[in-house]
């Protein structure tokens, strides 16, 4: 998702699969500011798997959203885990989207 993608717009989106329980945005891990993930948790796995179904590949922010199933939210997993702080994927790619770095 987009690093300016706000957690409005993600409920809001998300909203349409089901009945959220809350939103945790991924965050760099020294700039605190957002770094293209979060977590949406549902009260319901059927919910859940709406939304896998039916919201990945939607555009927001002029980028395609990607929906995983995850083992679950504990607390220190919002902070990107790359060198930079950011997402560890984005060290590692050559074809640098310019408006996300």
């Amino acid at each position: 998702m987009s690093f300016y993608t706000t957690e409005e717009q993600m409920y809001e989106l998300f909203s349409r699969a089901g009945e959220i329980k809350k939103i945790i945005m991924g965050l760099d891990k020294n700039s605190k500011t957002p770094c293209g993930f979060c977590f949406v948790l549902y009260y319901s796995r059927e919910d859940t798997e709406d939304a896998v179904k039916y919201i990945s590949g939607t555009m927001l922010d002029d980028r395609p959203i990607r929906v995983d199933f995850d083992w679950g939210f504990e607390e220190g997993r919002q902070w990107g885990r790359g060198r930079s702080g950011g997402q560890v994927r984005d060290e590692y790619r050559t074809d640098y989207d310019p408006d996300i770095l």
